[in-house]
């Protein structure tokens, strides 16, 4: 009995053992690098989504034709650059300085991010990767909500906005249509130099007609209004980190791209809740409200305040790329 007893508690500390290893090492840094692949993500497109995919999200940024700007079609000028604060390549010969150069400019930028390693690449190899990075934090009106989304039959995690004293109303802006159900939410960011749109519009079908509908929902000074304090906006939470490989086929029939053993486009994007903006508290203001909820198609993106074009556009259709609902921390 002794000798099973004994046998017992090292199996339990040899498996506990392995899986502190196994936590901490292998699903935190899932939590912090890549936690995706765009092959992986059957109903999402990283790049413009064409016909087949219109009923698919569409996440994308000029990446890498930023990196190479001759690969930039001339039909996407409806898209710009990213700003440089946001971004990193690394478009050269793999070896041992040129990577540490990238990880400076990688840790520079991105704090704490940690290193990205490459899989059977050997120096002298050329590696293209353009890296877009973004965690941008609402301002105050905007909390982690009590109430979720119910999203194609998914409870998804949601953020709500809700006038209060403390709101900044010269960076947030509510437009609505009673008629057609839709609604935008535009918020000024990084000091008022660039601006997030979340569109939600039940009919909208794919992105390019989306974005239009949202600057003309923007543009029409009758639909601009402020929400009363017995209404809120609920907006599904965002954040993805993917990975895109491009196919091998694909990098040797692009001339452009000759001679690259490795062409990755990367991109992490979240939108959080102010610092310290937990849970809306229960009340009966916020337990009455009549919620305006974003759960049909969901537009957004970001541009330079004093830019027509975006330089990121996520359209979403489908719950993958969501934050799914948990108890709050």
């Amino acid at each position: 009995m002794r000798k099973m007893f004994i046998f017992f508690v090292a199996f339990w500390v040899s498996f506990m053992t392995i899986y502190s290893i196994y936590y901490y090492k292998v699903q935190s840094k899932l939590d912090e690098s890549i936690v995706a692949n765009v092959k992986d993500l059957p109903h999402t497109v990283m790049g413009l989504a064409d016909a087949k995919d219109s009923d698919k999200n569409m996440i994308y940024t000029e990446g890498v034709s930023q990196v190479i700007p001759a690969l930039s079609p001339d039909t996407m000028h409806l898209i710009g650059s990213i700003p440089d604060t946001d971004f990193v390549s690394f478009n050269g010969t793999y070896t041992k300085e040129h990577l540490e150069k990238f990880y400076e400019g990688l840790v520079t930028k991105f704090t704490h991010h940690p290193p990205i390693s490459f899989s059977n690449l050997k120096d002298g190899q050329r590696l293209l990767l353009s890296y877009y990075f973004e965690n941008i934090r609402l301002p105050d009106g905007f909390r982690v909500s009590d109430k979720n989304i119910n999203y194609r039959g998914h409870n998804i995690r949601a953020l709500q906005y809700y006038l209060t004293p403390n709101t900044d109303t010269g960076t947030i802006f509510f437009y609505k249509n009673d008629q057609t159900h839709e609604f935008a939410v535009k918020v000024k960011f990084n000091n008022g130099k660039d601006e997030l749109v979340m569109y939600n519009d039940p009919s909208s079908q794919n992105w390019k007609y989306a974005k239009t509908a949202a600057d003309a929902l923007m543009g029409n000074k009758a639909s601009k209004c402020v929400l009363t304090k017995t209404q809120s906006v609920l907006i599904p939470e965002i954040d993805f980190n993917i990975v895109k490989d491009y196919d091998k086929e694909y990098v040797k029939n692009n001339p452009l791209l000759s001679g690259f053993d490795l062409v990755e486009n990367r991109i992490k994007f979240k939108i959080s809740p102010p610092k310290g903006g937990g849970p809306l508290e229960v009340n009966n203001s916020y337990n009455t409200a009549t919620n305006f909820t974003m759960d049909g198609n969901v537009l957004y993106y970001i541009r330079q305040t004093d830019k027509l074009n975006p330089y990121c556009v996520i359209y979403v259709t489908n719950p993958e790329i969501l934050k799914p609902a948990r108890a709050h921390s």
